[in-house]
């Protein structure tokens, strides 16, 4: 890594105010090709892929926006107020490069990420990890710093994080900018868990090993141990409250979409993903090996399970039509006629209950009742996400609309409450009749 990378951050004013990145100038003059135009530099014929970044720092308050820095001569970045020691999770997949003093930027943690764009955080108070140290999306990688004289503060005058991208043709982006035009639907987010006893109030998860980040989440309880199963990049990850919420790969890999669901059946944990368009079940008891259940053209956006006397059911929707498979008649996969861009499904007594999205209204059928699909008068529900439960007899229903996750019980009449818990993915579950959202 080139540390002139780091040799304007925060006021630096010797650096032209151009936005060109002058490494990328050079090269450009050097092959004879490009063009810049408006502070963008483009290198004609070159394709590259967007990795999936996420913003790890939606907690603290933007002190110093990219047009602020632009303003004052520097190449650009994004200022976060923190205090000094906050923890800082990797944005993205990639190799971690420590490059301690690094100019104006002071300490700098470079993330390389494998296709050619680079992430810098800068001003950092402390390293935590080694050189060429691969890490996934909210690994933590550093202390941030900035303390006026500290070590590692470069030209600092307060605690703060820097941040700012490097695109492939060596241009500082805005991380802001960039997440805004590749939205990624499986960019993972940080996970959050609200409480119905603390007024909803949403905390993120975070262990040892970072924040718990994903693009779709399935909880778990087991015993008073509640468990949260999260996809990344592929790969799911298990983290568990009993164990500091440390998050650990199962050594599932190849899920796609947002499809995931987790069930406990008799103390053995079970994942449902879907790869290649099948249903595919892992095991706690069985090392996680991922097996192919052989429910076949499943959409990758949404999946639900339960359990009923020992037999697992499987809710996946094909074809636009919701299907259900069960363990006891060889995973066959039937159509309900019910149609669906999202599934959840549960138990009221020996009744199978299924909630749908379609067209952003939530419907409601029952196997006692033919599956007959009925309107529960919700709507205006955005995304696929959907989550339901029994909690004592009372169904509800969990949706998310303007970027929140809301609430419908059906002992009142399906009212449509916004819990104030922000988030377009939502999970759910209940332990000790407390209710518990799972919220990225």
């Amino acid at each position: 890594m080139a540390q002139t990378d780091g040799l304007d951050c925060c006021g630096g004013a010797d650096v032209p105010s151009t936005g060109l990145d002058r490494r990328a100038v050079l090269r450009a003059a050097t092959l004879g090709v490009g063009a810049a135009a408006g502070g963008l530099l483009t290198l004609p014929g070159t394709a590259y892929a967007a990795p999936a970044i996420y913003n790890p720092f939606t907690a603290y308050p933007i002190s110093g926006s990219w047009a602020d820095h632009l303003a004052r001569g520097s190449l650009g970045g994004i200022d976060f107020a923190m205090p000094v020691g906050t923890p800082l999770p990797a944005c993205g997949a990639g190799t971690v490069q420590n490059t301690p003093n690094n100019g104006t930027g002071g300490h700098t943690v470079t993330i390389q990420h494998a296709d050619g764009y680079r992430s810098q955080y800068m001003h950092l108070s402390q390293f935590l990890l080694g050189n060429g140290t691969y890490v996934q999306a909210g690994t933590v990688v550093g202390l941030s710093g900035g303390a006026a004289g500290a070590p590692g503060s470069g030209n600092s005058t307060g605690p703060h994080l820097h941040w700012h991208m490097i695109d492939p043709a060596g241009v500082r982006i805005s991380p802001l900018v960039y997440i805004a035009e590749h939205p990624g639907g499986a960019a993972p987010r940080q996970v959050y868990e609200a409480a119905s006893n603390n007024a909803w109030r949403a905390l993120p998860i975070s262990g040892s090993g970072g924040a718990v980040t994903g693009s779709a989440v399935a909880p778990i309880a087991l015993g008073s141990t509640k468990i949260v199963y999260t996809l990344n990049g592929g790969r799911v990850f298990e983290a568990a409250s009993n164990a500091g919420w440390q998050n650990l790969w199962t050594g599932i890999t190849g899920a796609q979409g947002t499809a995931l669901a987790a069930l406990n059946l008799n103390g053995v944990k079970l994942i449902y993903t879907v790869v290649d368009g099948y249903v595919h079940e892992a095991a706690s008891n069985n090392a996680w090996r991922n097996l192919n259940s052989g429910i076949s053209g499943v959409s990758s956006a949404s999946i639900s399970v339960i359990q009923l006397d020992g037999v697992k059911y499987v809710y996946s929707i094909v074809g636009g039509y919701v299907h259900e498979a069960h363990s006891a008649n060889a995973w066959r996969n039937l159509n309900t006629g019910i149609p669906a861009s999202a599934v959840a499904a549960i138990t009221l007594g020996s009744t199978k209950i299924i909630y749908t999205v379609n067209g952003g209204s939530v419907y409601e059928a029952a196997s006692n009742a033919g599956w007959q699909n009925l309107w529960t008068g919700i709507s205006g529900v955005s995304g696929s996400t959907l989550a339901a439960m029994n909690v004592a007899g009372v169904k509800h229903i969990y949706t998310s609309a303007g970027g929140y996750v809301h609430e419908a019980a059906s002992n009142n009449a399906w009212r449509n409450l916004n819990s104030g818990v922000g988030g377009s993915t939502v999970a759910v579950l209940t332990v000790g009749g407390v209710k518990l959202i799972y919220a990225a």
